[in-house]
């Protein structure tokens, strides 16, 4: 079960209708499975790695943009500007720790067949065993 505070970040990283040819948020792609199964059978140092990048997206991007945390109390546009000092920081840490953030989400988002077929990518080798499901 994802968090309050870890949905409102997730959210702001991949919302739905953030793009004009994809309408497809993050929530709409059964990331909380994803989420169950990465908990379960990442590597401990990955999984450990995500919720410091959670942490550091709540409690320390918006110090970087002279805002007092959590990143939860204000909306959509300020946290986006929050997400992406993260992103630019000086910090080798804070950068790393927004990348990991960002490429956790993407390997499920990705891996989407609605988000595959809309971005015009090909169907995956395995496509046919979700269709069993």
């Amino acid at each position: 079960m994802l968090s309050y505070r870890t949905r409102i970040v997730l959210d702001t990283l991949l919302p739905q209708n953030g793009d004009d040819q994809l309408d497809v948020g993050l929530f709409d792609t059964d990331f909380e499975s994803f989420y169950e199964t990465f908990e379960a059978g990442a590597p401990a140092m990955m999984r450990v790695g995500f919720r410091a990048a959670l942490f550091t997206a709540v409690w320390i991007a918006p110090t970087l943009i002279g805002l007092p945390p959590p990143l939860t109390l204000y909306d959509r546009e300020t946290r986006e500007h929050a997400l992406e000092a993260l992103l630019h920081s000086r910090s080798n840490v804070l950068r790393q720790m927004a990348f990991l953030l960002r490429a956790t989400c993407c390997f499920h988002f990705g891996g989407d067949s609605v988000v595959r077929e809309k971005v015009g990518y090909p169907e995956q080798f395995d496509a046919h065993l979700e269709a069993k499901e």
